[in-house]
């Protein structure tokens, strides 16, 4: 599947594919890693992805495309702080166009630079009574991600949400069998 461009059309087929690829996966973990590879794939500017949970204090890294994923979700969970990690919490969505000028999260932002993040992007992905998820996006680049790239964002995690829930009936039905 090739990133996608700036036609509506495009934007269309790329979402079908997305859904069809998405509801493959047969339990939640297959489910959660081939999100984050379409994200990488399908997003204009997404260099790395992954899903982040939150559960009372403890954040986990359920799936990653890279270690840069792994060590940002590491420091949001050990700084109380972050646009996933925040996103997850408090059921919203951020965007930082360039971390290197971020002031929302002023102990986070230093040491996402440092790890080599341009810009970010974090989705609630999904809530579960104490279980509160993300969906992190990455660029290397500040200013990776084009108003293209969030609306596309919004999509794929509405899409991904569902698959989730789905992988969990599914993953469910079969413990019941």
């Amino acid at each position: 599947m090739g990133r996608l461009r700036d036609s509506a059309d495009e934007f269309a087929f790329t979402m079908a594919e997305v859904a069809r690829e998405l509801m493959q996966a047969r339990t939640v973990t297959e489910t959660l890693v081939r999100v984050s590879q379409l994200c990488v794939e399908t997003v204009p500017g997404c260099d790395h992805a992954g899903v982040l949970l939150v559960r009372g204090e403890q954040v986990q890294t359920l799936a990653s495309t890279s270690q840069l994923v792994v060590d940002s979700d590491r420091a949001q969970g050990e700084l109380r702080e972050g646009p996933c990690y925040d996103a997850a919490r408090d059921a919203t969505w951020f965007r930082v166009v360039h971390m290197g000028a971020e002031k929302r999260w002023p102990r986070y932002a230093p040491r996402a630079r440092e790890l080599g993040i341009g810009a970010m992007m974090g989705f609630q992905l999904f809530t579960d009574s104490d279980q509160l998820g993300a969906l992190d996006m990455y660029a290397d680049q500040p200013y990776g991600f084009t108003a293209m790239s969030e609306q596309l964002a919004w999509i794929f995690a509405s899409h991904a949400t569902v698959a989730v829930a789905a992988s969990r009936a599914g993953d469910q039905l079969r413990l019941s069998e």
